[in-house]
């Protein structure tokens, strides 16, 4: 898969960095019982996939993605999007100072000298787009930077930050990082964060299909909600399954709808429920390119299976609960 301004090659889905295969004592709220070479035999597996694209953040993966690629020789051969700019308890950190230092930091951990796609982690509506687009233009002049974007920036920022930067002969935000999912999210998960499902965003997603810009789509299983842990008719097992930001964002009737639906389809199929979740975003006009986590290879490879299958209109609008 290409996408305008990389010169590389992506492939169907991006690696989730806050994941077990990835996480160290800087990460303790992730999990693992891999040792690091066991994490890197993991992600040796998935590379063998084809799998060569990762998503990072300045608070999270980039340390061991970065030991990873440097002890296997692969540190430019691989496709990386990172991000900066996320809060603390203390500052919203959408600063020129933030975003310089978190990308420099980032350079250094993963043992680069460019990011092939460098995000903003969240907004600051309160910062002029001004003072935040010839920091990122300037980056990409200097070829650190291959393409530029944003996570969780509505839409109507987004296009405010793309209309500054025309008119002052920049490049812009060529791709976006939201949640979208076929679980619709009915509230923030973690404070924050867009999404863009849901009748509410339809025009969004219309914009972004007719200007090409990709959706890199984190949560794309909505925190399990859609991954088929659970049946739709056992709301015990969801409940003990599903953390709290999952419950609060996803915890609704039409979900559940959403999710029997997805049973009855995968049964159809002869697929997991996860494939066909995986595949209703690969069947959109969006290019969508899904973050996935975990540390499964068996998982990815049925995600990958999943790319290749394409649902039929009237499957899609089903699951949409518009028929």
């Amino acid at each position: 898969m290409k996408i305008k301004g990389l010169n590389k090659e992506l492939a169907p889905i991006m690696i989730g960095t806050s994941s077990p295969l990835f996480t160290d004592e800087t990460t303790p709220w992730i999990r693992t019982n891999l040792t690091r070479e066991g994490q890197f035999e993991v992600v040796d597996k998935l590379w063998d996939m084809g799998l060569h694209c990762f998503d990072c953040a300045a608070g999270y993966g980039e340390r061991v993605l970065g030991e990873y690629l440097q002890s296997r020789g692969r540190v430019d051969e691989a496709v990386i999007l990172t991000k900066g700019c996320h809060p603390n308890p203390c500052r919203r950190r959408v600063t020129p100072f933030d975003l310089l230092s978190d990308f420099h930091d980032s350079l250094a951990k993963l043992h680069r000298t460019y990011i092939d796609i460098y995000m903003l982690h969240r907004d600051d509506p309160t910062v002029p787009v001004s003072e935040i687009i010839p920091i990122l233009d300037q980056l990409q002049k200097e070829g650190k930077i291959g393409i530029y974007g944003a996570s969780n920036w509505t839409m109507e920022r987004f296009r405010e930050a793309n209309a500054f930067a025309a008119e002052n002969g920049m490049d812009g935000f060529r791709a976006v990082s939201p949640h979208y999912s076929l679980a619709h999210q009915i509230a923030d998960c973690w404070g924050g964060g867009v999404s863009i499902t849901g009748p509410l965003h339809a025009e969004d997603r219309k914009w972004l299909a007719e200007e090409k810009i990709p959706v890199f789509a984190y949560s794309a299983l909505s925190g399990g909600f859609v991954s088929g842990m659970f049946r739709s008719d056992d709301r015990k097992a969801a409940e003990a399954f599903l953390a709290p930001p999952m419950k609060k964002g996803y915890w609704a009737d039409e979900n559940f709808e959403r999710l029997a639906r997805a049973e009855q389809l995968a049964e159809d199929y002869g697929l997991s429920v996860a494939q066909i979740s995986m595949a209703w975003l690969f069947s959109q006009d969006l290019q969508v390119i899904p973050l996935q986590g975990g540390d499964s290879p068996q998982m990815y490879a049925q995600t990958l299976e999943a790319a290749h299958l394409h649902l039929k209109p009237e499957e899609i609008r089903w699951l949409n609960l518009e028929e």
